[in-house]
């Protein structure tokens, strides 16, 4: 577990990240959602230790991190860089031997990432031959080489498209699924939410929000019936009100209303006849942080 307490990172009189705490546990994908300019690239630069924090502590199973912890790190920053006239195949090598592995086991690394990230047939190209997209998951798998204890992402999505994305974040969970944590970055709001497994929303250096998108969207639920028409969505309501549902609200044929969970709503509408829909409406993080950010 990667555990950042009371961090507070600050350069003359700009304070980026104000007393920022969370943990980013094993096994799971973390992800630091925020506007540009709310303090991620700060973060993953502290937990990197590419800058010093002005208070506060980065711990990784509850040591202080040092600089050897480190080095077993994968990181991604926001600045690509990249050798442009060497071989895609040759240069995730090159940085994985760089990590300490052994030059069997980097290429066999190698050759397995590119063919998750569809790239096998790009292999022996060199890196400026390729497209954006293609690069991109070239960064990926020259991050997850060597087999990282731990992998730092600043804005992981830029460069991929959807299809690329959904490739490099299967990829990413098998990687935590062996114990490692993964944390990352996106002021993609609703592509972190699809991705993560716990979600940190960050606004002028400061948390927030924070835990799983269930737990983000509160206690209460929202749920959506639709009926016939307006008359028989007025009845509705009175029914769903009457047997417990919580700021009741009618818009033409549709009831809207909250409640603890989906058996809860599933019963305050069991006795209502000629429904046409029923479902939970689901808030993504910009809705329910927008007056934050």
């Amino acid at each position: 577990m990667l555990t950042v307490k009371g961090l507070t990172v600050s350069s003359g009189r700009k304070t980026f990240l104000k007393d920022v705490s969370f943990e980013a546990k094993a096994g799971r994908l973390t992800g630091v959602v925020g506007l540009r300019g709310s303090g991620k690239t700060e973060l993953v630069r502290a937990v990197m230790g590419l800058i010093d924090p002005a208070e506060g502590t980065i711990e990784l199973e509850g040591h202080a991190l040092g600089f050897g912890d480190r080095q077993n790190f994968g990181y991604l920053p926001s600045e690509r860089g990249g050798y442009p006239r060497m071989k895609v195949l040759e240069q995730i090598v090159y940085l994985a031997r760089l990590h300490g592995m052994s030059l069997g086991a980097a290429e066999q690394n190698a050759v397995t990432l590119l063919a998750r990230l569809d790239l096998s047939d790009r292999a022996y190209a060199q890196l400026s031959h390729l497209s954006g997209s293609e690069i991109a998951r070239v960064d990926i798998a020259a991050v997850l080489a060597a087999d990282p204890d731990v992998v730092v992402l600043d804005e992981p999505f830029d460069g991929l498209d959807a299809d690329s994305a959904e490739r490099v974040f299967a990829l990413l969970r098998d990687h935590a699924e062996s114990g490692v944590p993964v944390l990352f970055t996106s002021e993609k709001w609703k592509q972190a939410q699809d991705a993560a497994d716990d979600l940190i929303v960050l606004a002028h250096g400061r948390i927030v929000g924070q835990g799983t998108l269930e737990e983000l969207q509160g206690e209460s639920r929202s749920f959506r019936l639709r009926l016939a028409d307006a008359g028989a969505a007025a009845a509705a309501a009175k029914a769903a009100s009457a047997a417990g549902a919580e700021d009741v609200a009618v818009d033409g044929a549709l009831v809207a209303f909250r409640a603890p969970d989906e058996v809860a709503a599933a019963s305050y509408v069991s006795g209502i006849t000629g429904a046409r829909e029923f479902g939970p409406v689901t808030r993504d993080l910009s809705e329910l942080f927008k007056e934050s950010v």
